[in-house]
């Protein structure tokens, strides 16, 4: 098998998806971003943002937090996991291989 084959194969759908590949480039550069500030970026409405974070969260790719704000308000944040960091990290670099950027 070619080198690229290899690439190509190890490019996973769990993080190729558009929207979850969005969130996990977002999700990288920070250390956590609330579920309303990642809709926003992303352009996103609740429920599509909610499915998708479902799918990574049972993958182990995110973790999601629920802290209590004022009153009876509850604000979700999301974060990539330590696994989930070195999992897209691996993801991209295979990307990049693929596309000659490696």
């Amino acid at each position: 098998m070619g080198e690229d084959g290899h690439h190509r194969q190890a490019l996973t759908t769990l993080m190729h998806s558009p929207v979850r590949l969005a969130v996990l480039g977002t999700l990288r550069r920070v250390h956590n971003a609330s579920f309303a500030d990642l809709c926003e970026a992303l352009e996103l409405d609740s429920p599509e943002l909610s499915r998708q974070l479902r799918v990574l969260e049972e993958a182990g790719v995110v973790e999601l937090a629920k802290l209590r704000g004022e009153g009876r308000r509850v604000r979700t944040f999301v974060r990539l996991s330590d696994e989930g960091r070195g999992r897209f990290e691996e993801y991209l670099t295979h990307l990049r291989a693929l596309v000659g950027e490696g």
